[in-house]
Order: structure tokens, then sequence, then C-alpha cells
């Protein structure tokens, strides 16, 4: 896959999407209740699942590009923009209007798709999911140094295609994520992947995790004992207290917080890993 995540979200997993795959291990249904910009859903080997976050712009682009008609209605619609920030403006303000209009869509709309789609890959990367996410401007490039911004919105397009495999098995919502994780059964089989707003960083989403919700998380998370549970945090004395090593498997890895700082990221399991 050319481009390694639907959006360019805020503190995706792009980098270390895979391990994720590895971590959970073959599924027969597994449930993700932040999904974000979708990085890890490829990887995830799951005969079914549900993505779900509270971002409905995100989930109406993950349905879009997931059916087999309007994601190659989709394609040829973006390939018709211009790259200017006129076509950048209008589908940031129209995606503003779709939040104060009517956010409850319940079928896949293939403009509004289009709109988030332009808002996430014209603007600035790694803004997607924030408060200000359309408030972004065009992302121009005045030398050779890192590669064209056109170029990557056309690549992104592109590769709608893959994503429209990569989803086909899947289905989404857009519940709260504690209800999301109330519905999900403890049993063999089964997976959850929660990869909720880190700690300090965190508090940039649009829809953020205030310490109190940690706490609740990791308490409705300690229920599971069949199901493989795997959490993404960045190394943090708060995740340290939440999820003791006396309990959790911690695999940690080299990667980025949720502002793009090098950091210590860990893989926590609720039970043994395979070498």
């Amino acid at each position: 896959m050319r481009i390694n995540a639907l959006a360019q979200w805020f503190g995706g997993n792009r980098m270390l999407a895979r391990s994720v795959g590895r971590a959970l291990g073959r599924l027969r249904w597994c449930g993700v209740p932040f999904a974000g910009g979708c990085p890890e859903l490829p990887h995830i080997s799951t005969a079914a699942g549900v993505a779900n976050d509270m971002h409905r712009h995100i989930i109406n682009l993950a349905r879009v590009v997931r059916d087999d008609a309007l994601v190659e209605r989709l394609v040829r619609r973006l390939d018709g923009l211009l790259f200017h920030p006129d076509e950048l403006a209008a589908a940031q303000q129209r995606c503003r209007d779709r939040e104060i209009l009517d956010a409850t869509a319940q079928t896949p709309d293939i403009e509004w798709a289009a709109d988030y789609f332009a808002a996430c890959w014209m603007g600035r990367g790694g803004c997607a999911g924030k408060r200000r996410e359309f408030d972004q401007s065009l992302s121009l490039r005045w030398t050779s140094n890192g590669g064209d911004s056109a170029v990557r919105f056309r690549r992104a397009t592109e590769s709608l295609r893959d994503w429209h495999r990569a989803l086909h098995n899947w289905s989404f919502s857009c519940l709260d994520a504690f209800e999301f994780i109330g519905n999900v059964r403890d049993a063999e089989g089964h997976g959850l992947y929660v990869d909720a707003p880190w700690p300090d960083a965190g508090e940039e989403y649009r829809h953020g995790f205030t310490p109190e919700r940690q706490y609740r998380l990791a308490e409705a998370l300690f229920r599971f004992t069949r199901t493989r549970v795997v959490v993404r945090y960045g190394d943090h004395p708060l995740i340290r207290e939440l999820y003791p090593e006396s309990r959790w498997t911690w695999l940690i890895q080299s990667g980025r917080n949720q502002r793009n700082n090098t950091t210590a990221e860990v893989l926590i399991v609720n039970g043994e890993v395979p070498s």
C-alpha cells in the first residue's frame, strides 16, 4: 500500500502499525474503539471487525471507501480536483458546515468523504483529528526537498482502491469508546486494539481524554480475560500506574508521540506475546 493511513491523523501509528497485527495474532473478530486514521486495520488478521471513532468525518470516509461502487466515484471526484487553496478552503468550510447542520448521516456520503479527504491530504500533514484540523493552509513545496505535496495528494487518491480491499471485512460505528468496549463480548478468538489519546499530548484531539477517563479505560479493559487486548501508548508515569507489568506484557518500541517527537512507544498486551 503506497499510503499507509486513510487520513494523516494526529499521532497516528503509521510507522509501527505492523507490530499491532503481530501482537493481536489471528482473530475471528476484532474491535477498534479509536480508529483514527486507520493505519493498523490492513495489518490486523481477522475474519470480521468493527472500527469505531466519535469523529464522524473519518468514519464516513471509511464507509465510502469500503463500498464497491462508491470508492470508484470517490476516486473520480478527487481526480477532478485542482490542487489549489480555493479547493481546500471550500472543502474545509463544507466540513465545518456538516458539524453545524447535520453530523448524523446514516448512509455513506460521497461528497462529504471527498471534502474530508481533501481537507486531510491537501493541508499540512498530521493534523487530522485535532481541534483545528480545518484551519490548515495548502501544503506547497518551494524546493525539491521532501517531495511534492500535490504528488502526495494524487498518490493518496490512487491508494483508495487498496484501502477498499483492506477495509473489506470491517464495519464502522461512531459510538463513545466506553459504550463500544461495553458491547464487546469476552471470547476466545476475539481481539481489541485500543489507541486512546495519550496523556498530555492527547489533549490536542477534537475528542480528548481526561486522566479520569484514562483510569476508567484501564478498568474497562481489565475485565477481558479471553479476548486478546493490545493497547498503544507512549511510556508515561500514568500509564505505568494503570497497566503494571505484573499484569500486562509491555513491548517497548522506538516511536513518536502525538506531537511527532521521538519517544519510547509501548504496546501493552494482556498475555504472552509469541517471539
